[in-house]
């Protein structure tokens, strides 16, 4: 059993090697736990105002990302929990993922829009706009060339990472909760 948070948990994730789970709460903190003994590791608090709504390890174990509905996107380092870069949005982060190579980070956010972004510079290189509802979830493809979101305006879009023009639109009768 995983203990410690004081609110519900939103997402939770493995590191790459397997050996930690990081965990997203609406108590707005995410704690890092050992996935062989359940013990609280690393508790990522003070920054996040509201509600931590996602969190990733990035592919090299380096770094963990966190979303909130406090407005930000935030990059730690997953050794320490150090605070290393703030991505601030217009309205709540929903989701947040890493490139496959770490160079990028993407957004989804509940202003309609997917954002792009520099992991190590934290600039922001694009943002996605077309979705008419909130955008609830976002990752890239394994080459980082395209980006798909899910809405609640019942559609995924596939985007292309680099010019940020959508390459496709899929319709469906209800509410796009997840992609991967």
């Amino acid at each position: 059993v995983l203990e410690g948070h004081t609110s519900f948990v939103l997402g939770c994730a493995f590191s790459p090697n397997g050996k930690r789970i990081v965990t997203a709460c609406g108590d707005g903190k995410a704690r890092v736990f050992s996935a062989e003994t359940g013990e609280c590791q690393l508790i990522i608090e003070g920054e996040h105002t509201l509600a931590v709504t996602c969190c990733c390890f990035s592919h090299d174990g380096k770094y963990i990302l966190t979303s909130s509905r406090d407005q930000t996107a935030r990059l730690w380092n997953a050794t320490d929990g150090t605070l290393i870069k703030t991505l601030r949005h217009e309205d709540w982060v929903f989701s947040c993922a890493f490139s496959f190579d770490d160079k990028l980070i993407v957004t989804a956010c509940d202003d309609k829009t997917v954002r792009i972004w520099d992991t190590q510079s934290g600039q922001l290189k694009h943002t996605l706009e077309g979705h008419t509802d909130q955008v609830v979830n976002s990752c890239f493809s394994a080459d980082g060339n395209r980006v798909v979101s899910a809405s609640f305006d019942k559609t995924a879009r596939i985007w292309d990472a680099q010019s940020g023009i959508v390459l496709s639109e899929f319709k469906f009768n209800d509410y796009v909760r997840s992609c991967d």
